[in-house]
């Protein structure tokens, strides 16, 4: 069995420009992603994906083995699962991977640990796929056209406690893993018989705008976190 992270980071950002390299808690973004897969026990390879030259230069230079993706999956538009796939059938240890674990850059706070914990609870309950989590206690509601609101998991006539909303968990969007086949199958980073890993609250996190970069460069002097 080949187990390979692929890490997708493109050059193009909207909301924060280059983050992908700039200094997170004094290290290049990305390298928070690589060096927590190098350090789990689990995973043999690292695969960074990228169009952008500076990006695949940082990645190699902490260790993960660049991927240039072509052109047209450098868009804008371009979603993550053509990248894998593009890592799966033209990059040399793509090709040999039997279990892909997809780690999402502007997730930092992810660790060894978890990748590790996630993986045997993969093998453990004889899953197909697994995905990143942690609990939700938030209340939902949808907004139609109209302006209206609808409650979507409690009833607020009978408005239960927070810690009482059962069984209820949220993408953090920090890794997901899958077997070959399921990829090979279905194209999609989720599939078949699917798990779910819970991470710790202070992990819910991914940077998407500044104001996430602020809060989890916090979250990282608070729990005096390093890259692994």
């Amino acid at each position: 069995m080949s187990v390979v992270a692929i890490i997708c980071a493109r050059g193009g950002s909207k909301g924060i420009p280059r983050k992908n390299i700039r200094a997170f808690a004094g290290h290049p973004l990305i390298a928070w992603t690589i060096r927590a897969a190098i350090a789990a026990d689990g995973i043999e390879h690292v695969v960074l994906s990228s169009d952008d030259d500076d990006i695949l230069a940082v990645a190699e230079a902490h260790g993960a083995l660049p991927h240039r993706r072509p052109d047209a999956l450098a868009t804008d538009e371009a979603a993550t699962e053509p990248v894998v796939l593009d890592v799966l059938q033209q990059h040399p240890i793509g090709q040999q991977a039997t279990t892909v674990v997809l780690m999402q850059a502007t997730s930092p706070l992810t660790r060894p640990a978890d990748l590790d914990a996630a993986l045997h609870q993969m093998e453990a309950g004889h899953l197909d796929s697994l995905l990143s989590v942690v609990e939700s206690h938030v209340f939902q509601w949808s907004l139609g056209q109209d302006g209206t609101a609808t409650p979507l998991n409690y009833d607020p006539q009978h408005r239960p406690r927070r810690q009482d909303i059962p069984d209820r968990v949220a993408e953090n969007g920090a890794f997901y893993i899958a077997s070959r086949e399921v990829w090979d199958a279905e194209a999609c980073r989720l599939g078949g018989r699917t798990g779910a890993y819970v991470m710790q609250p202070w992990q819910a996190w991914e940077i998407d705008t500044e104001d996430d970069w602020f809060r989890l460069e916090q979250v990282v002097a608070e729990r005096n976190l390093s890259p692994a």
